[in-house]
């Protein structure tokens, strides 16, 4: 069996939820080694219990409430830039001793580039990296599309995964589907630490919104979203799209400086199915988001380049024909025992 190593950037939770999406898919055929940040690591174990993990650093913002604090994230981020190099190497020749044939990155430069340092094949999948696509004629997204290009490292492939002007469409887990669609009445409220209790404050001057705060340990999040009247986020790629797919209206707060951000709800916008807004506009912007439910919940058409179709069995599909470009050999020692997996064999979709 082919051994990849798939590492995975630790802003925010949408990376790993990919690599919880992808990884009942990928064990099926390969010896999978995952890189992963270590705060990601419990919410990953939870779902791959059987995986083998290794830490990895990972670049991140500083930020406060609702807005990226640039100068406290660059005095953060230079130290890290002179000590990359060290680390590539590092990874790189834990890379060889591992013996990995091949490289997934989902936005994780360290990865990348001790991939490329050892002379394996990477292939490079996330979504930020749409930036780059979409904002190039904008001089305000120059500097977050060379970030990005950072952010990626080099790959021998590359496919962005979006429900707009992507490669693939959003990736969804087996698990968000699990749960009968219903409308419990309640408002589903996804927040970031940093800007959690600015929001709360201004939902406890609503008594009568109902809601259920996330990330909550114990809690069950797919069966929440699917009981949920609407959503309430921040502007994460991944709770966008599950939102959508399960006609769930939502309101982002995308954080001020965080391009990406800004150009998912812009494109949440742009289908009718949902809206944003900021925190200083949130207690003038909920109640009308809430009057207007009904009318998020029409079906409208997608915009042309937009889609909600699940993109697992396309991404799948390139991963394969990555594999098999680069001439990868088949046959490697085993480093991890076999696995007692909870699933029956799943890897059928591709011939779907």
């Amino acid at each position: 069996m082919i051994r990849i190593a798939y590492s995975c950037a630790g802003e925010g939770f949408g990376h790993a939820a990919r690599l919880v999406a992808l990884a009942p898919y990928l064990e099926e055929r390969y010896q999978m080694i995952y890189f992963v940040p270590p705060h990601l690591r419990r919410f990953i174990q939870d779902k791959i219990p059987f995986g083998r993990f290794e830490d990895l650093p990972h670049f991140a913002f500083e930020k406060k409430e609702d807005r990226v604090r640039f100068w406290a994230t660059a005095k953060k981020t230079v130290p890290q830039l002179f000590s990359f190099p060290n680390a590539v190497k590092r990874y790189g020749d834990r890379l060889k001793e591992l013996q990995v044939q091949a490289v997934i990155s989902d936005y994780d430069p360290y990865l990348s580039w001790a991939g490329r340092m050892a002379g394996i094949p990477v292939f490079q999948m996330n979504h930020p990296g749409i930036i780059a696509r979409t904002v190039v004629l904008n001089p305000m997204g120059w500097l977050p599309a060379l970030t990005s290009l950072f952010l990626e490292g080099p790959w021998t492939d590359r496919v962005h995964i979006s429900f707009f002007s992507g490669d693939v469409g959003p990736l969804y887990r087996r698990s968000l589907f699990q749960y009968p669609l219903r409308d419990e009445g309640y408002l589903l409220v996804n927040l970031k630490p940093s800007y959690r209790e600015p929001v709360l404050r201004i939902l406890r001057e609503f008594p009568n919104v109902r809601f259920r705060l996330f990330p909550a340990a114990g809690e069950n999040f797919d069966e929440a979203l699917a009981g949920c009247t609407a959503v309430l986020s921040s502007a994460g790629h991944q709770i966008i799209s599950e939102a959508l797919v399960l006609s769930k209206p939502i309101l982002v707060i995308p954080q001020k400086g965080q391009m990406e951000q800004w150009l998912n709800a812009k494109m949440l916008r742009r289908t009718g199915r949902g809206n944003f807004t900021t925190l200083s506009r949130l207690k003038r912007d909920l109640p009308r988001f809430i009057e207007q439910l009904d009318m998020y919940r029409v079906p409208k058409p997608l915009p042309p380049g937009f889609t909600l179709q699940d993109g697992t069995k396309a991404l799948l599909e390139r991963i394969n024909e990555f594999l098999k470009q680069n001439r990868i050999p088949t046959s490697v020692p085993r480093l991890i025992p076999t696995h007692t997996k909870p699933w029956k064999s799943i890897y059928p979709i591709l011939d779907r």
